[in-house]
């Protein structure tokens, strides 16, 4: 029974000691996957600066992020942005995170936006999966370039 109970206790910590994410350099990620995922972006922000609140077209969306996506919920999410951040123009692509667990399946795109009311930069998260370029959720914005931080941050406080 100690055994077992040792065995699992280091398990437990060298699990803990690893990083949960690898950065995955810009130089490897194929031209259309940036391109797709940029696109995405700047579509995201032309439909919500011209209040169209259409499906999104010519993009594979996974179907849980497309939930996300319907009419209602685009349209309070972009009211939402406009009224915290003013007009929003995508600036780059800072560099892409890929989850350790489960292992290489999904990578996170940061992107630096700038802000009209904000000197503060903001990132948009956004998940894409590596087969077949779906989109999925993180959709996400905060203050750090870093989305596993930023989660990290917000639901393991000391």
């Amino acid at each position: 029974m100690k055994k077992i109970y040792l065995l699992l206790m280091i398990s437990v910590l060298l699990g803990s000691c690893s990083s949960r994410y690898t950065t995955v350099s810009l130089n490897k990620i194929d031209n259309e996957r940036k391109n797709i995922a940029q696109k995405f972006v700047e579509t995201y922000f032309a439909k919500c600066e011209n209040k169209d609140y259409s499906e999104f077209e010519g993009f594979n969306i996974s179907k849980k992020f497309q939930a996300k996506l319907a009419s209602d919920s685009l349209k309070k999410s972009c009211n939402y942005f406009n009224y915290k951040n003013g007009k929003v123009k995508l600036e780059k692509l800072v560099s892409v995170h890929s989850g350790t667990f489960p292992k290489d399946f999904l990578d996170i795109f940061n992107f630096k936006l700038k802000t009209e009311k904000s000197s503060e930069p903001v990132y948009l998260h956004l998940g894409m999966y590596r087969d077949q370029n779906y989109i999925e959720i993180p959709f996400y914005f905060s203050a750090d370039e870093n989305y596993f931080e930023t989660i990290r941050k917000k639901y393991y406080k000391k």
